[in-house]
């Protein structure tokens, strides 16, 4: 199910409800990373800082750069579904994923707006750990942890 070969980040197994959410102004998404984040204070997605102390709310299905500098004027799908798994990327670092980590959770890891996994850190426990690359530590599978979706105050 979860071959090393596959190339793609971001969703690729189970549910994938969406709800369509505006985004935050100049929002910025660097490649490899995923569109995981959160609804700010204003009611806008937001991409995950590292160390945001933040919820998770999802997955947004959106394009790499930079976003409008206004506020809700970028429109794209929010994956929230507990049943969905994502891949994301480690980065150096972040830790070295380890078959005994499976069922584990952990928290986003951003470096240069690459937005990943922090195997090292459960503090906000994001995502529940699925699988990941045993061979190179680049990637792992997760999951949204229901636990702490759009709760407030994480940690």
């Amino acid at each position: 199910m979860y071959e090393g070969d596959q190339l793609k980040y971001g969703w690729i197994s189970g549910g994938k409800a969406a709800i369509p959410v505006g985004m935050g102004a100049s929002e910025v998404l660097t490649a490899p990373g995923v569109g995981m984040g959160n609804m700010d204070a204003t009611g806008y997605f937001e991409y995950h800082d590292d160390g945001d102390n933040e919820e998770v709310f999802g997955c947004v299905e959106a394009p790499f750069g930079t976003g409008s500098a206004t506020d809700g004027a970028d429109v794209h799908n929010a994956i929230y579904d507990h049943s969905a798994a994502f891949k994301l990327p480690i980065q150096t670092g972040d830790g070295t994923y380890a078959i005994t980590m499976i069922g584990d959770t952990c928290d986003t890891g951003v470096t240069g707006n690459v937005i990943g996994v922090d195997l090292t850190a459960s503090n906000d426990e994001h995502y529940i750990i699925l699988a990941g690359d045993l061979a190179n530590n680049n990637w792992a599978i997760v999951r949204l942890n229901p636990f702490v979706q759009g709760e407030t105050d994480v940690a």
